[in-house]
């Protein structure tokens, strides 16, 4: 079993005014472990891909002397890339600024990013640009570079999770395959890899569960995913279920001791009004299906889950908001306006809703535009479905990020097709805006926030505010 200690000595700094270097070597690598022992290495978690479906049917089997010890993370932090397990993308209000003041920037040159997480008063966040890729860990008070692990050979990035004294990160290599890996926190030191050799696809968020990690497998079959839930501390097997389903949505929303996956259901025939989706909860504790509950077309992405309320986006179709205790559905919100000169089902396609931040008194979403249209943002009451406020994206062809939050506060990033941009500050309830500051470049994420700082990422580089 190696070793799980976790050193705090930087390997190299860099200073915050600076651009950053490509001259930090990768740190040193550890052993690669079995599937039973990939979780038994400082309380690592993953989840490995399965592809998405609808689930016909669960067959449980369940081991005994399963010890669970959950993960702890900060409610100040951003470990996940939607700030929780539940995918609101809210944070506390202490966690954001009171304003956007600029504490420092750094300047690049990349082709994609991940969305970064904070922990430790730590960045972690992965780039790619024309030398391959890499994950970075930047200290966020003064924007030096502490760590630096190099995927030379990658042109990818993806969104990590920080949780613990670990980084968990999923990336496709030439060497091992899809590869997860956990990186100790303070050095960037491989703890443990785990690689799927045989499967080079889209890999996954890693997901942590609450003690227990759920790890899913599409190779049992072509009808079936096979999901396991395995100890974070010791690696034991807890349980195991075959899903009678090829299409599983890998990244489950978890709250309450249950796992709540999206999945398509394909019907007779070929053509797309047969087709619809699914949301079913899984219970953590024994692998079984507690309910499941269909929604129709196709369910886009995963779920974002309240106290009492999940959430779901179908492509090309409405909002829906279910019981997350029972499925039973509470309310729904269609979508028939369709913008641009184009006709439903020839030049464009409609308009779809993305999930973005579930705060209190408001769930604010993102309308994708599949034409020349600009984006729009739409805020609804989270119990009753009532449409708040609606905005546009000022200029021609204009998008929006998904949205985040930080208590009753809303950001998101307005982006133009002259490269200019605005972060905008806004009233999560009511739509007024409070405060703006300029971008030059474009964003793919909205800010993230913790311990008083937020974080906002775009093509040229990384700018983080707070006092």
């Amino acid at each position: 079993m190696p070793s799980t200690s976790d050193s705090t000595a930087p390997l190299e700094a860099s200073d915050a005014e600076q651009t950053l270097s490509d001259s930090l070597e990768d740190s040193p690598n550890g052993v690669t472990l079995s599937r039973r022992q990939l979780l038994g290495a400082g309380g690592a978690a993953v989840g490995l891909g399965g592809l998405g479906g609808y689930v016909l049917g669960a067959r449980p089997f369940r081991a005994s002397g399963c010890d669970r010890s959950p993960i702890s993370v900060e409610d100040d932090e951003w470990s996940f890339p939607n700030y929780d397990r539940r995918h609101t993308s809210t944070a506390p209000a202490r966690a954001a600024p009171d304003s956007l003041d600029e504490r420092w920037h750094l300047e690049w040159d990349v082709f994609q990013y991940g969305t970064p997480v904070v922990a430790n008063d730590r960045i972690f966040l992965a780039v790619e640009n024309d030398r391959g890729s890499s994950l970075r860990a930047l200290d966020i008070v003064t924007g030096s570079e502490l760590w630096r692990k190099r995927f030379q050979e990658v042109h990818e990035a993806h969104p990590a999770v920080a949780a613990g004294d670990s980084v968990y990160y999923h990336t496709n290599t030439d060497e091992r395959g899809r590869t997860a890996l956990a990186l100790a926190m303070g050095d960037g030191r491989e703890r443990w890899a785990y690689s799927l050799e045989n499967l080079h696809a889209y890999p996954p968020l890693l997901v942590l569960t609450d003690g227990m990690a759920l790890v899913d497998d599409p190779a049992i079959g072509d009808e079936q995913t096979e999901v396991m839930a395995v100890d974070t501390r010791s690696g034991e097997q807890c349980w195991q279920t075959s899903l009678d389903t090829n299409a599983l949505n890998p990244t489950p929303a978890v709250a309450g001791g249950r796992a709540y996956y999206t999945a398509r259901r394909h019907l007779a025939g070929d053509d797309d009004e047969n087709e619809s989706g699914a949301l079913f909860a899984l219970d953590t504790e024994t692998g079984t299906v507690a309910w499941e509950t269909a929604i129709p077309r196709n369910v886009d992405g995963p779920p974002v889950v309240g106290d009492d309320i999940a959430y779901l986006s179908v492509f090309n179709g409405p909002l829906v908001a279910v019981s997350r205790h029972t499925g039973d559905e509470i309310w729904r919100h269609e979508q028939t306006e369709l913008f641009g000169r184009g006709e439903a089902g020839t030049e464009y396609a409609h308009p779809s809703y993305e999930l973005g931040a579930l705060t209190p008194d408001a769930l604010v979403t993102r309308l994708e535009a599949y034409s020349e249209a600009s984006d729009r943002l739409r805020a609804f009451d989270p119990k009753t479905g009532e449409l708040l406020w609606e905005r546009v994206a000022e200029g021609t062809d204009a998008w929006f990020t998904s949205p985040t939050a930080a208590g009753t506060d809303a950001f998101v990033a307005e982006n133009r097709d002259d490269d200019s941009g605005r972060l905008v500050r806004l009233d999560a309830r009511t739509g007024v805006v409070e405060e703006t500051v300029s971008f030059d470049s474009w964003a793919h994420h909205s800010p993230i926030f913790a311990d008083g700082s937020a974080v906002f990422v775009t093509g040229t580089g990384m700018r983080v505010f707070g006092p």
